[in-house]
């Protein structure tokens, strides 16, 4: 899936001021592309992912996925993208407690209408490392194997958008390149595109290009500067 942002900004009232959290903003990502989206805490990261996965709409600007201009559309049109198109990966994992493993991963293949007759999730959660707690709700996780389903649920519909927001922020070093690994295997199988937000430069320089947002604007637009 390709993406086009055009002119966006994004403002919200706080303490009787205007803030710009995004501040005209122009970029382009090419399908089945890997992009880190970095910058300091309060740059307009968050905000910027939300509005290219359909979570919230541009104040002002329009953004295209493919060919559907997204920020004109209604909210039922952007869920309905949402649920069959893009995979949200966040740092806060959003699993159902009272779900099992993979029970929160059906459910998220339930939403979009497909059965699992050829046994995908079973597959999905046995590369991702989660046979063996399958059957545990998400209190009787670790915090890398919630994220491991987390990641299980946002690719059980097979996204050709995946959009993470700090995936990795709470794991130590070694999870986090496992987890990283497994985000990066799922957009090579499945040809989706890949973005990225993160703090963390060992992350940023695994995927292809580093976008920097600096007050809600860009000022950094690179290829990464691949790590081994």
């Amino acid at each position: 899936m390709s993406l086009r942002v055009q002119g966006v900004t994004k403002h919200y009232r706080a303490g009787g001021s205007t803030v710009k959290a995004v501040d005209g903003v122009d970029l382009a990502f090419e399908a089945g592309s890997s992009v880190a989206i970095v910058g300091p805490s309060g740059c307009g990261k968050s905000t910027l992912l939300g509005m290219l996965g359909g979570l919230e709409t541009p104040s002002e600007g329009r953004i295209w996925l493919d060919a559907f201009e997204i920020s004109s559309l209604s909210e039922s049109e952007r869920a309905r993208i949402r649920r069959d198109s893009i995979g949200f990966v966040f740092q806060s994992y959003d699993l159902l407690p009272f779900l099992t493993a993979q029970e929160n991963v059906e459910f998220q293949q339930a939403l979009t209408g497909e059965s699992d007759a050829n046994g995908a999730t079973v597959d999905l959660i046995e590369r991702l490392g989660l046979a063996e707690h399958a059957t545990k709700l998400p209190d009787q996780l670790s915090g890398g194997q919630r994220q491991r389903v987390g990641i299980a649920r946002a690719l059980a519909h097979s996204p050709r958008l995946i959009l993470g927001d700090e995936p990795t922020g709470e794991l130590d070093s070694e999870t986090s390149a496992s987890v990283l690994d497994l985000l990066l295997e799922a957009q090579k199988i499945t040809g989706a595109t890949l973005i990225i937000v993160t703090h963390d430069p060992d992350v940023a320089a695994r995927l292809e290009r580093v976008v920097t947002l600096r007050d809600g604007k860009v000022v950094g637009d690179r290829a990464a500067v691949r790590s081994v």
